[in-house]
């Protein structure tokens, strides 16, 4: 994973997303974060880029975390926001490309995961590109943790002609594109969902493991 290449990609989009926005979009909910606006979603990503170069967050940020990220800009406005945002990014940029420890890639998970989070609000098309890198990291991650009790796990990108094998091997096999298993694992399909995607054996029994946050509350298209 390039995660200076990844982040600021990222970044890009949305701050020039941003400045198209009008209020009722930028007020708009995001189904996937139910608890924010899409202009909340921006004031978080430029509150965890200012705590991490700050060093008063270490990634991952908790909900009181995030709720302070969101409470401190109430009021900007978007430009204000992104303008943060992006004074911010340079020193950002430099601890992604210095730093090897996971936690540093974290922030790259997160405003990927929160661009596609803030298109599906807008009823825009989904950004896949990386997604068959966050999806090895995410699995990497998700490997090294595996429940002993659990049956093993082979995970297939159909696009990306690449697998995974979690856990001690036996058990069934999940496949889906890369950005579709990616935003499974994200928290960003409901469990019926999941169960519902393209497997061979039964998913019940490690269904439980997926989803490295919390599952989606209503059922999401992007």
């Amino acid at each position: 994973m390039d995660p200076v290449r990844i982040y600021s990609q990222s970044q890009e989009r949305l701050i020039a997303l941003a400045g198209g926005l009008d209020a009722a979009a930028l007020d708009t909910t995001v189904p996937a974060c139910p608890d924010w606006t899409v202009h909340q979603t921006y004031a978080h990503l430029a509150g965890l880029c200012a705590d991490v170069v700050a060093g008063t967050v270490t990634p991952p940020a908790s909900d009181e975390v995030t709720a302070r990220q969101v409470a401190e800009r109430e009021g900007r406005g978007i430009a204000e926001v992104c303008d943060e945002w992006r004074a911010g990014t340079p020193a950002l940029l430099e601890l992604l490309g210095t730093q090897n420890r996971m936690r540093y890639r974290l922030p790259v998970v997160d405003v990927w995961t929160h661009e596609n989070d803030i298109h599906g609000a807008l009823g825009l098309d989904p950004v896949t590109e990386h997604a068959d890198a966050l999806l090895d990291f995410a699995l990497s991650g998700l490997g090294r943790a595996w429940p002993e009790q659990a049956p093993g796990l082979t995970v297939t990108a159909t696009d990306a002609d690449r697998s995974w094998a979690l856990g001690a091997g036996g058990g069934p096999h999940w496949r889906g594109t890369a950005f579709e298993l990616y935003r499974a694992l994200m928290g960003r399909r409901t469990p019926d969902q999941i169960a519902a995607m393209d497997w061979t054996g039964d998913p019940a029994p490690v269904l439980p493991a997926l989803s490295l946050l919390p599952a989606a509350r209503e059922p999401l298209t992007v």
